[in-house]
């Protein structure tokens, strides 16, 4: 028997209702993992794919292609269209790429805490259960563990177990399965698994606990000439930031100010009175608003790369002797996880360092998302690239909030267009909050230092309502070793990320 499977009551009339109207859908659950559990917050269909967007199962989905967008196109339908050629009618026919695309952009919409726990699909008896459906699903399972783990730098625990959904189209009956990613045969991973749908739909309590944060970030990498894509500058600087990830995951983590053990209860229930008497606490309710905790990141600040790895001395000879650039990640972020009402102390860290982490590698993943080839002509002094900045979510009924990332340029409005298209929700504007990151002001990097000079923080991390941060073009030097200028192709980076933060109230 694999784990036990909570969701909210209206999860399940939605499902009823899916079913009944007979037609094929596939779609991702969003939920936590617990120790035992699996609780599912929401439903979020998987939509039509766009005219030639990821037609192909043998395109990557796992890397970001430097020439797509970064937002799905706002033409494209929230739900999927079970009329239109393009949408699957069985589940040997799902694009694997498509859901995968779908993953990796609605993960980012997620808190920390919150996760893809798998997928659910409304289909035939007869479709669900044979062979070539039974591997599809596997496969599906695995490639969309791969995307969202991949982002997460092994700065956290992973549950490999996931759960599968299937919502019989003929009987409406709704059954539950867990598949261990783990094992390799298909027979051993396989559980049935009992699916609960109450009032509250995490034992009867659906009020989570919210962690608020912000985090100042000054990281400076050195790049290597050997750089030909945007998707290889990506491949790069993941590899370089896994021990900043590593850093964070040993970094200690206050809330509200102490530093209690891992195995403490972060919301501990009162203690009851003597004699049973005294006032009860009233039961919480979907609407009631969540507690909020502040987390403070302590990280180590130690160096992330030895002197000798970039030539600076004899054991360095021979490591890194040439560079295309130096990519500069600094400022301050904002950050949000949410946890349910009964998780420890250790949890609700692990929650904060998954929203810290996937945060910063998100942000990186659309800015190489958003590169564009430019002649190498136009490559004149410095070139400032303003990376988008985080908003936040509330609303579409959901027991936790949301989260975006906007561009110069892009409103809320293009934040609730994402969750209509990514999550299926409806979400109205006043709902999101972009006060808490705020774009960098130009006259803070207008004084950078032109090519030659060594790549130095532009803005000193802060808390304040204004930040700044830019792209640094041209070369320096580190270690005596010649920089020469970055490709125009490669942007020319120095990223200046979430800038102005304040705390959550």
């Amino acid at each position: 028997m694999g784990r036990l499977i909570l969701g909210d009551e209206i999860l399940q009339d939605k499902l009823t209702a899916l079913a009944k109207a007979g037609r094929f859908q596939i779609g991702l659950l969003i939920g936590q993992n617990t120790a035992d559990t699996h609780i599912i917050v929401h439903l979020a269909p998987t939509p039509v794919p766009d005219e030639g967007d990821l037609s192909s199962e043998d395109e990557d989905p796992t890397l970001p292609d430097p020439t797509s967008a970064t937002r799905p196109d706002p033409t494209s339908a929230t739900r999927p269209d079970p009329t239109s050629s393009k949408y699957p009618d069985s589940i040997p026919k799902v694009v694997d790429a498509t859901v995968t695309e779908h993953a990796r952009q609605a993960v980012r919409m997620l808190p920390g805490g919150l996760n893809l726990l798998g997928v659910y699909i409304v289909t035939t008896p007869t479709d669900f259960t044979a062979p070539p459906s039974q591997a599809k699903i596997r496969g599906v399972l695995s490639s969309i563990h791969r995307t969202t783990t991949r982002v997460l730098l092994e700065s956290c625990d992973v549950c490999t177990e996931k759960v599968v959904i299937h919502v019989c189209s003929q009987t409406f009956k709704i059954t539950c399965k867990t598949e261990d990613l783990s094992t390799t045969t298909s027979e051993a991973s396989s559980k049935v698994s009992e699916v609960k749908f109450t009032r509250g739909g995490s034992g009867g309590d659906s009020t989570f606990k919210q962690l608020s944060y912000c985090y100042n970030i000054n990281l400076n990498f050195w790049l290597p000439k050997e750089q030909q894509s945007a998707q290889s500058l990506y491949r790069t600087l993941l590899t370089l930031l896994r021990p900043w990830a590593k850093s964070v995951k040993e970094s200690l983590i206050l809330i509200d100010s102490a530093l209690p053990d891992d195995s403490d209860t972060l919301d501990p229930p009162r203690s009851k009175t003597k004699g049973g008497g005294g006032p009860q606490t009233p039961a919480p309710t979907s609407s009631a608003p969540h507690k909020v905790f502040t987390a403070e990141i302590l990280d180590a600040c130690t160096p992330l790369v030895p002197p000798s790895a970039v030539g600076g001395g004899a054991e360095g000879a021979g490591c890194v002797r040439e560079s295309m650039g130096c990519v500069k990640l600094t400022g301050s972020l904002a950050g949000l996880a949410f946890v349910h009402s009964k998780a420890t102390v250790g949890e609700s860290r692990g929650a904060v360092i998954m929203d810290l982490v996937r945060s910063v590698v998100g942000r990186w993943e659309m800015h190489c998302d958003s590169l564009v080839e430019e002649p190498l002509t136009h490559l004149q002094g410095p070139i400032i690239h303003e990376p988008p900045r985080r908003v936040f979510i509330d609303g579409g009924g959901l027991p936790v909030s949301l989260c975006d990332y906007l561009f110069p340029g892009d409103t809320p409005t293009d934040a609730c267009q994402s969750a209509k298209e990514l999550l299926g929700l409806r979400i109205q504007q006043q709902h999101v909050d972009d006060t808490l990151e705020t774009l960098a002001d130009a006259s803070d990097v207008e004084n950078i230092g032109e090519p030659g000079e060594p790549c130095e923080p532009l803005v000193n991390p802060g808390l304040g309502r204004r930040g700044g941060g830019g792209v640094r073009a041209g070369g320096g030097s580190i270690g005596g070793v010649t920089v020469t200028h970055l490709l125009a192709l490669l942007a020319i980076l120095t990223v200046m990320i979430a800038i102005g933060v304040s705390y959550f109230k």
